[in-house]
């Protein structure tokens, strides 16, 4: 079960430098299958980001959850410190606050913490419980503006 007493732990920070062949490789595997060749142009197409006011492409929602991955972190490091099992883990909820746009060549760096530890009663069985713990990541571009605030809800049965 988790460790209630990581509760306001935070991770080291990750950092990760966007790449416009990843924007396009995401916004392609994210894509409809029958949809593949049209891809929204303002992930893959410079052109048509600018004239929607971008300074350049720009990356789908949901691809900085890749971030921590491709810096060589990933989840596995935040679940052994806490101490949760494996075998036992759902994946509850994710939200996102998207405040600002990631183009190719923006450095991203992570920074998690673990902001609410709490235990469910199940329906179905009563005196047995679910644990919850919630992480909140803030996501800054290389001009330290706060581009995406995620909170990520794990459980463990």
């Amino acid at each position: 079960m988790a460790d209630k007493s990581k509760l306001g732990m935070e991770f080291s920070p990750y950092t990760f430098e966007v790449e416009k062949g990843k924007i396009a490789e995401f916004a392609m595997a994210i894509s409809q299958k029958e949809d593949k060749d049209q891809v929204n142009p303002l992930y893959v197409n410079r052109e048509a980001a600018q004239k929607a006011g971008y300074k350049d492409i720009i990356a789908p929602p949901t691809f900085q959850t890749c971030f921590p991955l491709w810096a060589g972190g990933g989840l596995m490091p935040v679940i052994q410190a806490l101490g949760i099992n494996l075998f036992k883990l759902l994946h509850g909820e994710e939200e996102y606050d998207y405040l600002g746009a990631i183009h190719p060549g923006d450095i991203m760096t992570g920074k998690s913490k673990v902001v609410d530890m709490y235990d469910k009663e199940k329906k179905d069985k009563p005196g047995k419980f679910m644990e919850f713990t919630v992480i909140e990541t803030e996501i800054r571009n290389q001009r330290g503006e706060l581009v995406i605030k995620s909170r990520s809800t794990l459980v463990e049965r």
